[in-house]
């Protein structure tokens, strides 16, 4: 039998022996969080040596670079049982621990698990919370996240806050700074205090949640609203903007504008990955039924998808996919409190707090990634122009030019 003896600091022995369902350790860089996240595993291994848990990791390059990395330096016996082309630790007392990258987390779908460690888990998407949620269900088992904050998404959203504010008891938070960790340099701590700016500098070494530097979009709190029915609203048009997607997701997001060119998002639930094209037009057929769009704003770069949607009865819009006249669209609206997304949206909202600009390039460019709603906004918004009434109702018939005085 492995020996280990281990001596962990207050926050991390306190994260180690957590009591309720879910909990999630956030902690600054090298904090130690994926070390006790590691150890956590290994006292779930012995408390069920035939029962199935999960370590995940938002990629496989995270997984094989850190996570397992540190899973097999405390556990080393384990480490002939990994079966790497099956994803399992298969162990030796019969149970068995899956191996998997939540970079698709429907790939842990049909798992039952006593248990699930997600390593950097606010790297994940929101479906990999709610598909590990699933994963214990029946069991009762709990979840264990390890991560340092990143944005202001899912993770602060569904858990940091609900924990915060009491709302959800099933919820355990524990968080500290880097510089907890007895080993790391006080020294550097201080530097790096210098170097970044003081939003930076709290996420990575505080383990505080704080909103990413140069996002394109910044959405007033104000702007985020309970949903209200939309027969409240006085609606002037109801449109779609949709990102098509397989591996990545399909984003179809539903826009309200009324009469006062107020624009509400009131519905993000086609979000999903792996869909066919049938698939989609049957849920964007069934979507219609529940709120009645009349445009659809598609990304121009698929005509064959595009010419589909046309036979099948979806009427689809022309779209220009001009990036940057796009966001200021957007922004201008969010300028002016014309702007405002349900807060029942949650992909909207976990990406409108991460899009933000690459700050490698000159060029003001964002990054392309989990951007998928916004770019169906993005369509949507800066696409939709029902033509006014013209001024003038000039009819001009046969071959004589126009005459206007004063012009010529």
């Amino acid at each position: 039998m492995e020996k280990l003896e281990v001596e962990l600091f207050k926050q991390q022995y306190e994260a180690f022996n957590f009591k309720t369902q879910f909990g999630a350790a956030i902690a600054g860089l090298q904090g130690g969080k994926t070390f006790v996240g590691s150890l956590w595993a290994g006292k779930k291994i012995n408390e069920f040596p035939e029962g199935v848990g999960v370590i995940g990791a938002p990629s496989y390059k995270i997984l094989n670079q850190s996570t397992l990395l540190k899973f097999f330096s405390q556990f080393p016996s384990l480490k002939p049982f990994h079966k790497e082309q099956k994803g399992e630790i298969q162990l030796p007392t019969g149970g068995t621990v899956f191996i998997r990258s939540f970079d698709q987390p429907f790939g842990v779908e049909g798992i039952t698990a006593d248990w699930i460690w997600l390593d950097e888990a606010g790297q994940m998407q929101r479906n990999a919370w709610t598909v590990s949620r699933g994963r214990v269900a029946r069991t009762g088992g709990q979840v264990f996240m390890t991560t340092t904050p990143y944005d202001l998404g899912w993770l602060y959203q569904d858990f940091y806050l609900p924990w915060q504010r009491g709302i959800d008891p099933a919820y355990s938070v524990f968080n500290w700074r880097s510089i907890d960790n007895p080993h790391f340099p006080k020294d550097y701590f201080e530097a790096e205090r210098k170097r970044l700016t003081p939003e930076e500098f709290s996420r990575r070494y505080e383990g505080l949640f704080t909103k990413l530097e140069g996002l394109v979009y910044d959405l007033p709190q104000d702007q985020i609203i309970d949903p209200i029915p939309l027969e409240k609203l006085n609606i002037k048009d109801i449109i779609l903007g949709l990102d098509f997607g397989f591996h990545n997701p399909a984003a179809a997001v539903i826009l309200v504008i009324t009469a006062d060119n107020l624009v509400y998002v009131v519905n993000d639930d086609l979000y999903t990955s792996g869909l066919t094209q049938d698939e989609l037009e049957d849920r964007l057929r069934e979507l219609r039924l529940k709120i009645p769009f009349a445009y659809v704003y598609p990304d121009p770069a698929e005509p064959d998808r595009i010419a589909s949607m046309k036979k099948r009865g979806i009427w689809v819009s022309t779209v220009d996919k001009n990036v940057e006249l796009g966001i200021n669209t957007v922004r201008e609206l969010i300028r002016k409190k014309q702007f405002f997304v349900f807060n029942t949206c949650r992909n909207v909202l976990d990406e409108i707090n991460s899009y933000h600009y690459d700050p490698n390039k000159l060029k003001e460019e964002p990054v392309k990634d989990k951007d998928h709603a916004m770019d169906a906004i993005r369509y949507a918004l800066y696409n939709h122009n029902p033509k006014p009434a013209p001024l003038l109702d000039l009819r001009v018939t046969g071959g004589v030019k126009p005459f206007f005085p004063g012009i010529g």
